[in-house]
């Protein structure tokens, strides 16, 4: 009878030892609070818009993905407000706003506004711009000033992550392009 009962009793201690592993393994291989954050990917960018006010009267010119950018059209020696969107419009019928993401992201966003051709004009970042936790504005909202009668192109690149946010041109600029267009531009 001892026997049997030590048999029993090894055998149910075997049970609550591999029932205690099994636990172990299982709550170790569970989901906790020290795995990595998730990875934001690269936002699907199909649609642009750039709303250009000069205080009286505004214009809006859109991008749609398959279609060239079209051409800016604006008036000698006048200062404009330039406000950029960008939109994911895969699905017609529930086109998402990425300009909110960027905003929620702006240490990890830049707007870079290159201009070619086109010597007696600037662009810089408006005080409303949004900025990063740097205090540099990342040039969602810009001031354009434009002189004389010419054209040229503007190029308008998002970059993601970017390394630094100074620089003359894409390539001092670091991460990852989001989106880059150019746009003819006439000033008349």
């Amino acid at each position: 009878m001892i026997n049997e009962l030590k048999k029993a009793y090894i055998q149910y201690a075997l049970k609550i030892f591999f029932t205690l592993l099994a636990s172990t393994v299982i709550y170790s291989c569970s989901k906790g609070d020290d795995d990595p954050e998730e990875v934001n990917e690269q936002e699907v960018i199909n649609r642009v818009s750039i709303v250009l006010s000069d205080g009286s009267t505004s214009q809006t010119v859109t991008w749609n993905e398959g279609s060239t950018p079209p051409a800016i059209t604006l008036d000698v020696d006048k200062n404009y407000t330039a406000s950029i969107y960008f939109y994911d419009a895969s699905d017609p019928t529930d086109v998402e706003d990425i300009t909110e993401e960027v905003i929620e992201e702006a240490d990890e966003h830049f707007v870079l506004w290159e201009i070619a051709g086109l010597s007696d004009f600037l662009i810089a970042s408006a005080a409303n711009d949004v900025s990063g936790s740097d205090g540099i504005g990342i040039n969602l909202v810009t001031d354009w000033s434009t002189g004389g009668a010419e054209s040229g192109n503007i190029k308008v690149t998002l970059i993601h992550e970017p390394t630094t946010k100074s620089g003359t041109d894409r390539a001092s600029f670091g991460g990852e392009t989001d989106i880059e267009l150019t746009f003819p531009t006439t000033v008349q």
